[in-house]
């Protein structure tokens, strides 16, 4: 729904000023996952239930209500709640927003192009991001760390007011009765694919709690850490414009391979280069970020045929990907308290491939074939 933020350049530097840990930052991150695995299913249904753009409304409050509280917040079980209160808006636009995107584009009379709309999609969505974190560093310098937080607020009431204008795909009015038992077969059907793509998935979101602290140790100032994040997702924006015409070469299994080899090789650079190489490896995992959500979510919808199970079955989806967050998150910040940054990101290599090749293996027969 809101892709661009101006905290998420800081928010390392500014829950390390707090006095976290980076243990105790994806811990932080673990409540909010715990919450959004709790709801995900149920947002999901709700969406499928009451409607995409409902949904797409009280998530734009609700996380406008939580960056509005974090601004106030000190310490971690303050930081907790607020974290709680934007899992409670994301829940409601995780799912939602894929479904929406698909079944528009099908009712439009274009839904061969849906994996170019979801890579044009993704690469608006980071050259958001990129304007954001450039401008979160002017407004770090002039109005200190927590007003990168009320413009956040800002922008996801600006989100809620762009859904207030929206339309209900056709599609979803034919289709009321959603409910989570008759959704069971085609999700063990999908399971292989589900498995991936979390695994895929929460391979970009790791590093973005940990690309600070290789940035520190490269000796770069802290001013600086916008523009650089700008420059990540501006990278990212350019993979996710052009990852349709690489898939249409490749096929759905080679551009899997490659995306699995991708997050590999940049994970084990970045944990054995020299902090200033690493620093430059960094890169590899935002052009896997613009590549990876574009494909996975084209790749998951194009095999859901039934409207009302389409945002259940994407929040199952992202569901696997939250545990897999909690599970190896304070793991991974423990390993970083300590031996350090590098050590997390060879940590997490060795076993992302490891995971990564089985479910490569599981997905074998479901890959290229709808």
């Amino acid at each position: 729904m809101n892709a661009s933020s101006f905290f998420v350049a800081f928010a390392v530097p500014f829950w390390l000023g707090a006095g976290l840990t980076q243990q105790k930052i994806y811990l932080l991150q673990g409540i909010f996952t715990v919450v959004m695995i709790v709801l995900e299913i149920p947002t999901g249904m709700i969406a499928d239930r009451v409607g995409r753009r409902r949904s797409l409304i009280a998530a734009g409050l609700l996380a406008s209500i939580g960056f509005g509280f974090y601004s106030l917040a000190h310490g971690f079980w303050q930081f907790a709640l607020a974290e709680t209160m934007l899992a409670l808006g994301i829940s409601l636009n995780s799912g939602t927003v894929q479904a929406m995107r698909h079944e528009s584009t099908i009712a439009s009379g274009n839904g061969e192009s849906g994996r170019k709309t979801a890579g044009t999609a993704q690469a608006y969505g980071m050259m958001a991001a990129a304007i954001s974190a450039a401008l979160s560093g002017i407004i770090v310098k002039y109005l200190g760390l927590r007003a990168t937080m009320l413009f956040d607020a800002g922008t996801y009431l600006l989100a809620t007011a762009i859904a207030f204008r929206m339309s209900e795909p056709p599609h979803l009015q034919r289709n009321k009765q959603a409910r989570l038992r008759t959704h069971l077969p085609l999700l063990i059907s999908l399971a292989g694919l589900i498995g991936l793509f979390a695994l895929l998935s929460e391979a970009t979101h790791i590093p973005v709690h940990l690309n600070a602290r290789i940035l520190q140790a490269a000796n770069i100032n802290v001013g600086w850490f916008g523009a650089v994040f700008a420059g990540l997702n501006i990278a990212g924006a350019i993979a996710a414009h052009s990852g349709h015409r690489l898939e249409d070469r490749l096929g759905e299994k080679r551009t899997a391979v490659m995306l699995v080899t991708l997050g590999f090789v940049a994970y084990l650079a970045t944990g054995l280069l020299p902090a200033g190489l690493a620093s430059i490896s960094i890169f590899g995992f935002a052009v896997m970020r613009g590549l990876t959500k574009p494909f996975m979510d084209h790749a998951l919808n194009s095999r859901i045929h039934d409207d009302s199970a389409r945002a259940t079955i994407n929040s199952c989806s992202t569901l696997v990907a939250r545990v897999l967050y909690l599970v190896a998150g304070p793991l991974i910040g423990g390993v970083v308290d300590s031996h350090g940054a590098q050590s997390g990101y060879l940590v997490t290599g060795i076993a992302f491939g490891a995971l990564s090749a089985g479910a490569l293996w599981a997905s074998r027969n479901l890959l290229e074939r709808r």
